[in-house]
Parts: structure tokens; C-alpha cells; sequence
């Protein structure tokens, strides 16, 4: 008992502060748990894509976290001045020395609230086209069509051309056929049109079919259909194989290049 005595004169306030400073972030961390859940359920009845809320979530998470270790520390006696103060002066150092990854953050921030695209979108960034996975705080997340996992940071994203082609619920489809001089225009523009328009894939809007121009060997026709997003590509290739039968049966020669060489006889006068 009097060694118990002698260790709680001497280090009973020592003690007592890491007992508050343990309480503090027991009770902080299920406080935290518990705003979170509130402020997350708050933002996700104003109907804000996945991304946005995954992102609301880590910026939360971090601030309270922030906070109840600070305020454990001010119960351990830290002082908190001089704390602030180092964490402003390496702050300001960090920040010198990662500026370019601050930069990616506050881009993926202005893209989080610009909204140019959602989580499933199908993007094209940078000649780069794929559907949208994630949006972290410093980089985007997109799957291509070959399954390939690409990552581009947010300035790239910022600050260049953004293509979306889900903004819309249909997706135009541009292919031109190439058919010989002698073939009927008439005709030719009804059997592109018919195979257009009774394709499954193709939407229930009125396919295009005009002469875009002459070639040397070859008239071209242009064919605008529509598609879904998501049946865009699928589409585009079926169509030129159904165009290509459809044309062979009715016996429409889709021409190839071809060199026509002439020889001509001549006698050399060998003296």
C-alpha cells in the first residue's frame, strides 16, 4: 500500500491525463462514428453520385480524426501552440515540397463538384476512352473496353477535353460504304437504310443514308444511326458486316483498289 501510494503521489496527475487522453479517443472515435453516419445519411438523400459520397466520406473521417487526437494531446499537457505552430511550419514545408500532389487534390476536389462525369460513365480523356470506377483524391479510375485498369491523375483529367459519351441516353453511329460507279444510288441508299433500321441494336430513330462523296473508283455513302452507349461499339461492327451482306446479295460490287498496266510493243532499232 505504500509503495501504491508513494507511485500515485508522483505520477497520479501523469495518470490521470492518460486516462482522459485514453478516453478521449475511445469516446471521440465512436462520437465520429456516429456524426459520420448522420452527415453521410444527410448527403446521400440529396442524391449525390457514389464517387462524391465516397469522397465526403475520407474528408470527414480525416478531420475528426484530426481533432481528437489533437484534443487528446491538449489533455496530456501538450502545449498546443507550439504543436500548431510546428505543424504549420511543416506543413508549409510539405506543401513546398509536394506541391504537384496538392495540385492533383484540389483537381480531383473541382472535379468531384463540377460533376462533368459519374461512377459507370464512359469517358474519353487524353485519347483514353473507358468507364469510370473511382475518383480518389489525387487520381480517376477507368476501366477500358480491353479490361485494362487505367489511372490518370486529376490534373490530367482537369485540364484537358473530357468526352462523355453516357451524358446521353443514345450515341450516334457514323460508318461510310464504298460501292462501284454502276451501282443505282436509289437502291443502294434503301438497303443501308433497311439493314439500319431493322437492326436489333440500333434505337427507334430515323437512320440517315446520303452520298458523301467521289472517289476515284468508288461512290461513298454515309450511314448516321444510333445506338445506346453501352451498345455503341457492338453495334457499329455488326452493322458493317449486316451492310456488307446485305450489299453482296443484291449483287453490289464494293470495289478495291485496282492498277490497270498497259504495255505497250515497241521495237527498238538495234544498228
Amino acid at each position: 500500500m505504500e509503495i501504491l501510494e508513494k507511485f500515485l503521489n508522483r505520477y497520479g496527475d501523469n495518470l490521470e491525463r492518460l486516462v482522459s487522453a485514453l478516453l478521449i479517443l475511445l469516446i471521440g472515435y465512436w462520437v465520429s462514428k456516429a456524426i459520420r453516419k448522420i452527415i453521410m445519411a444527410y448527403i446521400e438523400k440529396s442524391n449525390h453520385d457514389e464517387i462524391v459520397l465516397n469522397f465526403f466520406h475520407t474528408i470527414i473521417k480525416v478531420v475528426f480524426t484530426i481533432i481528437i487526437i489533437l484534443t487528446a494531446l491538449s489533455t496530456l499537457g501538450v502545449d498546443m501552440t507550439s504543436l500548431v505552430a510546428m505543424f504549420t511550419a511543416a506543413a508549409a514545408a510539405i506543401a513546398l515540397a509536394v506541391k504537384e500532389t496538392l495540385s492533383e487534390l484540389i483537381d480531383g476536389i473541382m472535379i468531384l463538384f463540377a460533376k462533368p462525369f459519374g461512377k459507370g460513365d464512359l469517358i474519353e480523356v487524353s485519347g483514353t476512352v473507358g468507364k469510370v470506377q473511382e475518383i480518389s483524391l489525387f487520381y480517376t479510375y477507368m476501366l477500358t473496353v480491353e479490361n485494362e485498369k487505367i489511372i490518370i491523375p486529376n490534373s490530367t483529367v482537369a485540364r484537358n477535353i473530357i468526352i462523355n459519351y453516357s451524358s446521353s441516353d443514345a450515341r450516334r453511329i457514323d460508318l461510310d460504304f464504298d460501292v462501284a460507279y454502276e451501282s443505282d444510288i436509289d437502291e443502294v441508299k434503301k438497303i443501308i437504310h433497311m439493314v439500319a433500321k431493322n437492326h436489333p441494336l440500333t434505337l427507334d430513330i430515323k437512320p440517315m443514308v446520303v452520298v458523301k462523296e467521289y472517289k476515284e473508283s468508288s461512290v461513298t455513302f454515309l450511314l448516321r444511326a444510333w445506338a445506346t452507349p453501352e451498345n455503341w461499339e457492338k453495334c457499329k461492327f455488326s452493322m458493317l458486316e449486316a451492310v456488307k451482306k446485305a450489299l453482296d446479295e443484291k449483287g453490289i460490287e464494293i470495289p478495291y483498289p485496282q492498277l490497270d498496266v498497259h504495255i505497250k510493243d515497241v521495237k527498238a532499232d538495234i544498228s
